[in-house]
């Protein structure tokens, strides 16, 4: 055999076989509830990437050899997920329920390489006509070459790389997804079983304190929520209020996603299931694609610059500029200043001031007080309820418990929401605001506060 047909031979054992595996080697995995495709593909250097798209793209340079371990992950059922959440209290019991699968998907992977890479062997050796005799031996040598990479892989692979990984996308901006296994899984664990355990008293004190408020029909109750940021037990918390209380609907001050990706998009389909009217103003950390999936809800309405009336109070609602892209950022101060100044010349030009106006970024209302009876906002995670040139300006803080920050957080960030009371009367011409109840459930401790503070509605005229 001549140096040429060695070097053919060579080609047809390395080319054929590297190029088939980085071009087909993918299979399609379910690790309990999570569809992830899993790929191996030729980089310069040996790592593993976790894809979650739209987000962004989490990496470790875990092994030697120059291939890419691509993980992405391509559907998630959330009700499965939620089951094995309430089973887990640690990351290693969750790695031992992950393991036979895992374990299953990477011999399975291992198989199809080795397929892929006698056939990308046997297509090239076809290709290049080689002899029976030259066909064996570039078969051959193909089959040590990737057995050779699929050990290497193995050998030199280091789990422990992840604790100093890369992040780009969005996930460069807030890399909790390693920090979440530290305490994230037990402390979602102890909320679950927390509100579990103090769901009975909290409907017993909601139904105590309903009878405090009047049971007429002129009494219209209106819920403020506000950056849920993709926590399914802020649902939970709303739905319990608006049963409880007789809630007419539901005014929501924006983030009510984290990153607006379709991930997150499966939780908040939960708003389609509630059973009142939903008026909704976007927030910062609302996508595009995350008003469109809203729009669909046949119980919401999204408000942008214009005024909805519904139980005969008009609402003027205004999305904070970061909602137009996929940009968690909040707004720059050039940016607040515009709609400051959009929303003074919406209130200037109307025929009747509206009854409530809601906007996220409390920065965005700055000296409109006295334009408009109340004002509501959301964003800052912390309730209030101040007065001011006439107005009523409240901010219903977190509904979410600032989602997953609030799962890391180091101090307790609460569950909250503001039950407004609007009251009608012959004498007056609109529903007037006659009290609010604060209401916080501890995102640590085992209980929960309701504040009830009522406004004279005279001054208030």
């Amino acid at each position: 055999m001549n140096r040429k047909r060695a070097f053919v031979i060579l080609i047809c054992s390395v080319l054929g076989p590297l190029t088939f595996i980085h071009i087909f080697d993918s299979i399609l995995v379910n690790l309990q509830g999570m569809e992830f495709v899993l790929s191996l593909k030729l980089a310069l250097k040996g790592s593993t990437t976790i894809n979650l798209p739209p987000i962004g793209v989490l990496k470790a340079y875990t092994h030697a050899v120059p291939i890419t371990v691509n993980i992405i992950l391509q559907n998630i059922d959330l009700d499965l997920i939620k089951a094995i959440i309430d089973r887990i209290h640690d990351k290693n019991e969750l790695f031992l329920l992950l393991r036979e699968d895992v374990l299953k998907a990477v011999k399975i992977l291992a198989v199809k390489t080795l397929v892929l890479g006698m056939t990308g062997a046997a297509f090239t050796a076809f290709f290049l006509k080689l002899n029976k005799k030259e066909f064996m031996a570039c078969i051959l040598i193909s089959l040590l070459l990737v057995i050779a990479i699929l050990g290497s892989v193995y050998i030199s692979y280091d789990i422990m790389a992840f604790d100093k990984p890369e992040y780009f996308g969005t996930l460069k901006a807030a890399p909790w997804l390693i920090g979440i296994w530290d305490k994230g899984l037990s402390q979602i664990n102890e909320l679950g079983q927390q509100l579990k355990n103090m769901s009975d008293g909290i409907s017993m004190v909601f139904s105590r304190m309903d009878k405090l408020a009047s049971t007429e029909e002129s009494m219209v109750r209106v819920l403020h929520v506000s950056d849920i940021h993709n926590n399914p037990a802020a649902f939970d918390f709303m739905d319990q209020i608006i049963n409880n209380f007789n809630v007419d609907f539901v005014i929501d001050t924006g983030d009510i996603t984290d990153y607006g990706t379709f991930l997150e998009d499966m939780v908040i389909k939960k708003l389609s299931q509630l059973p009142v009217d939903y008026v909704f103003v976007a927030g910062n950390h609302d996508s595009p694609k995350t008003l469109e999936l809203i729009k669909t809800m046949d119980n919401v309405t999204i408000l942008d610059g214009e005024i909805s009336t519904v139980k005969g109070i008009d609402i003027l609602g205004f999305p904070d500029a970061g909602s137009a892209t996929s940009d968690i950022d909040s707004s720059s101060e050039t940016e607040i200043f515009k709609l400051n100044l959009m929303i003074r010349e919406k209130l200037y030009s109307l025929n009747k001031t509206p009854d409530i106006l809601a906007v996220h970024n409390p920065k965005s209302t700055k000296g409109i007080s006295g334009l408009v009876p109340l004002i509501l906002n959301g964003h800052v995670h912390k309730t209030s309820l101040k007065e001011e040139n006439n107005s009523l300006i409240i901010n219903a803080g977190t509904t979410g418990a600032a989602g997953i920050r609030g799962i890391q957080s180091k101090g307790d960030i609460p569950y909250s929401a503001v039950l407004l009371y609007f009251k009608k009367s012959e004498v007056l011409e609109k529903p007037q605001l006659f009290s609010a109840d604060i209401i916080k459930i501890s995102n640590f401790k085992a209980g929960f506060q309701v504040e009830r503070i009522f406004f004279d509605q005279e001054d208030r005229k």
